[in-house]
């Protein structure tokens, strides 16, 4: 499992992997030694099957609004800018 996750964050620093050819990421996730189920769902781009086999489960994020709210509109406390979401792996 390190493997996909060390792999993952090269991924991320480094440009030359994001925008490898699907030839090109595939001999690196195999030089890397990233299991074949997870090595495909990375080269399919798959995002949902990844996500579900390194973390399986329910997970939730915060997502907050980007614009501030107006000075002369007052907020309820139960009125937020803030909403969750509730994610499925």
């Amino acid at each position: 499992m390190s493997n996909v996750i060390d792999f993952l964050e090269r991924m991320g620093a480094s440009v030359g992997l994001r925008t490898a050819g699907t030839e090109g990421l595939a001999r690196e996730l195999t030089a890397a030694a990233v299991d074949e189920g997870l090595a495909q769902a990375i080269l399919a781009g798959d995002a949902s099957v990844l996500r579900e086999q390194i973390a399986p489960g329910v997970f939730y994020a915060i997502q907050m609004e980007d614009t501030p709210p107006e000075e002369n509109e007052e907020q309820d406390d139960e009125e937020t800018s803030v909403h969750m979401r509730r994610h499925r792996a």
